[in-house]
């Protein structure tokens, strides 16, 4: 039987595929309990949960409860909350865990598991092993049941503590007149998003908001809008909004689009608030943390305000725990991931971070994003998913990386082209395409399909 293995963000799978189906995931439950209750911080553990709008995730939040509880571990469900939510409501509470059931930015038919420490940050890749072996343990050996069950206690009242600390934190009423539509995916940010803006007093027109998510991400929402920005522009223009923000299925994602068109991304949004806090004395160490797939722009432009781009290795996981090991108020991905770490919020939070940004926007209004982010120039950069069931032989990657060296060579001085597996997305692969400043994006884009072209080819059957 397969093992139980953590990617770069949890436990990711294809609902009704091993490990998504009922009885493995109650035996992932019995694992989380065990381990909650190996590390005592009180006489009785108790664990938030979170789910974002995937249908499948109900069933998987049950099965995960019901293991939790065999163990004797209470059990606060929060309902339908984004995984910052869920991450924020578990350091407010102190809870032993925090779980948070979604696949994120994932196409429908995935669905994960996500953990939080009781610091609202992820947990260390020594925790996830621990959580492995029990995993394994649990599901070749029915665990002894506990001899008090864990209690369950309705928790989405607590969605209001997580949107009045976003409110707090804003000025009162201060996107009065600002217009901006957003685009929620129908994932959770629908519960959250628009609540927090009307509060401090936008014009705030929300569209995909539908809460049963048999769509959600698809067509709409942070990672279509990326591509294909047209459907939120139609919004924005029927409604006469400036901007439009969209969000991914879990609300730790943002892109924005203006109304001329320009879509920004988490690269655009990173810079720009990295010259608003350095602007207020508020960025410590002058340092934003970046990874290892970000375009080479923003340091060079970073750089002219001398302020230094920290790098760490793509996801999540890693430029969180960069952050915190540093100090550093500021840090985000390509994809959108920004990371406030102001001492009040640990995760990526997609929503946080648009409300900071309107606030930048609505003080200056007669500048613009686009003016804002003028300075930044970006290479020419293109990243590209393509499905990939089969692993590359180990005898072909020279061939490979020979190759992938002759490519740079041609779109010349400083080119990069990096390519991964995808681990939130079994049998997919990515492959990034960096050129110098003389290339274009064309060559860029004609480039990532030959090497994608090179890597299917060399892909051999897995064992």
């Amino acid at each position: 039987m397969p093992r139980i293995e953590f990617g770069t963000d949890g436990i990711r799978g294809i609902v009704e595929e091993w490990p998504f189906v009922p009885h493995i995931v109650v035996r992932i439950g019995q694992a989380l309990g065990q381990y909650v209750s190996g590390r005592p911080r009180r006489e009785r553990p108790f664990v938030v949960i979170g789910r974002d709008t995937q249908p499948s995730g109900t069933g998987i939040v049950h099965c995960l409860e019901a293991g939790l509880r065999d163990q004797g571990v209470d059990v606060i469900d929060l309902g339908i909350m984004t995984t910052p939510g869920v991450a924020f409501l578990t350091r407010r509470l102190q809870a032993d865990l925090g779980v948070i059931v979604s696949a994120s930015h994932s196409p429908f038919e995935y669905n994960g598991i996500k953990l939080l420490r009781y610091n609202g940050l992820r947990l260390q890749r020594e925790e996830e092993i621990e959580i492995e072996a029990l995993a394994d343990y649990c599901i070749a050996q029915a665990p002894n049941l506990a001899a008090d069950p864990g209690q369950r206690t309705e928790g989405q009242h607590l969605v209001e503590n997580y949107i009045q600390d976003h409110v707090a934190w804003c000025p009162a009423r201060s996107l009065e007149g600002f217009k901006i539509v957003l685009d929620c995916a129908d994932g959770a940010a629908s519960r959250v998003a628009p609540e927090a803006f009307q509060r401090l007093g936008a014009d705030a027109i929300a569209v995909n908001c539908a809460v049963e998510g048999r769509n959600i991400n698809y067509r709409r929402g942070s990672e279509h809008v990326r591509e294909h920005p047209q459907d939120l522009m139609e919004a924005m223009q029927q409604n006469g909004a400036t901007y439009g923000f969209a969000f991914d299925g879990d609300g730790d994602r943002l892109v924005v689009v203006d109304s001329g068109g320009r879509v920004f991304d988490g690269t655009d949004l990173l810079f720009v608030l990295a010259m608003y806090y350095r602007s207020q004395n508020l960025l410590r160490e002058d340092a934003v943390v970046t990874t290892s797939i970000a375009n080479r722009g923003l340091e060079e432009a970073l750089g002219e305000s001398s302020i230094q781009a920290v790098y760490t290795k793509k996801g999540d996981k890693n430029l969180e725990a960069a952050m915190w090991a540093g100090d550093y108020l500021l840090g985000g991905e390509v994809s959108g991931n920004i990371i406030i770490n102001d001492g009040h919020h640990t995760a990526a939070d997609a929503i946080y971070t648009a409300l900071v940004l309107a606030g930048v926007l609505a003080r200056d209004s007669g500048v613009g994003l686009r003016n804002l982010a003028a300075p930044l120039r970006k290479h020419p950069q293109v990243i590209i998913s393509f499905p990939m069931p089969n692993t590359i032989a180990l005898e072909q990657r020279e061939s490979l990386e020979n190759q992938i060296r002759v490519k740079e060579a041609a779109l010349g001085e400083g080119s990069r082209i990096l390519y991964w597996s995808a681990s939130t997305e079994p049998g997919t692969f990515r492959v990034m395409v960096e050129g110098s400043r003389d290339s274009t994006l064309d060559e860029a884009s004609k480039t990532a399909d030959a090497i994608r072209q090179v890597i299917q080819q060399t892909a051999e059957p897995k064992a």
